[in-house]
């Protein structure tokens, strides 16, 4: 086994020619007005997809990038994991790493955590945020966000969505 750990990376992975030859042209400067233009098309597009008239962030990183700033983001408190694969753990060792109280629940790998599971811990302490995976895809499970969302907006917690293939999938 490799010091690097496991990735899930989707591969070989056919690319159109146009995509291809686009990515021979010259970088737009991230300053310039046709840059401003294309991510003002970009945050127009992707707020519809969203459901939200407010901005959607757009990183250049990976996911796991997106997982860190939300924990980092999130307001103080212990944080919530839900876990039944692998992008699921991985958000709750984020959690750890950037020093957050971190409680686990879950932990069977290939069904979604019962909203009573939740429910309970939610009972027994205050946590400022719950981390998920939607469509986890190392196990093929997904959990339901609306239900998810107004149990945790009952205890006044935030939700922490990794919906990487689930959003508009």
């Amino acid at each position: 086994m490799s010091d690097f750990g496991t990735f899930f990376l989707p591969g070989p992975t056919e690319v159109r020619r146009e995509v291809l030859e686009a990515m021979l042209a010259p970088m737009l400067p991230h300053r310039g007005a046709v840059f401003e233009a294309l991510f003002a098309r970009i945050q127009d597009g992707l707020r519809p997809i969203f459901r939200t008239t407010r901005p959607v962030y757009v990183s250049s990183s990976s996911a796991t990038g997106l997982m860190e700033a939300a924990i980092r983001c999130a307001a103080p408190g212990p944080i919530l994991s839900m876990v039944n694969g692998a992008f699921s753990e991985r958000f709750a060792n984020i959690a750890r790493a950037c020093d957050r109280e971190t409680h686990v629940i879950g932990g069977d790998w290939h069904q979604a955590v019962s909203l009573d599971v939740v429910e309970r811990a939610l009972r027994e302490q205050k946590f400022a945020a719950i981390t998920v995976v939607h469509s986890e895809t190392s196990t093929g499970t997904l959990t339901s966000l609306p239900e998810l969302a107004a149990l945790a907006h009952e205890y006044g917690v935030a939700v922490l969505v990794d919906s990487v293939t689930g959003l508009a999938g």
